[in-house]
């Protein structure tokens, strides 16, 4: 079981940086998908078609900070984004086929 302390820390730092790199609105977006995700995990009853959307969400903008960040700010996220990973796969493979 991944530690969700350590988990929103990591979703935190990744969301800061998105900010900074990207802007508010992407951030915005991250943040709601962030919340949906975490309720769904912690509520499996909480589960919905919009859960795999989310996930989605959160992938194309982590991949997109990759390709963007600068070198000295990716070094700070680098160790959160295992991390990230392994909570999104582990949603995945919890979700509902609808």
């Amino acid at each position: 079981m991944i530690n969700l302390e350590v988990l929103r820390l990591e979703l935190n730092y990744l969301n800061q940086a998105i900010k900074h790199i990207l802007g508010d609105k992407v951030a915005r977006k991250i943040n709601k998908a962030i919340i949906e995700l975490l309720i769904s995990f912690i509520c499996p009853n909480e589960y919905n078609s919009l859960s795999l959307c989310y996930i989605q969400i959160i992938e194309k903008y982590l991949n997109q900070i990759q390709q963007e960040i600068e070198l000295d700010n990716y070094q700070l996220i680098l160790n959160n984004i295992p991390t990230i990973r392994i909570f999104l796969e582990k949603i995945k493979s919890e979700i509902p086929r609808f």
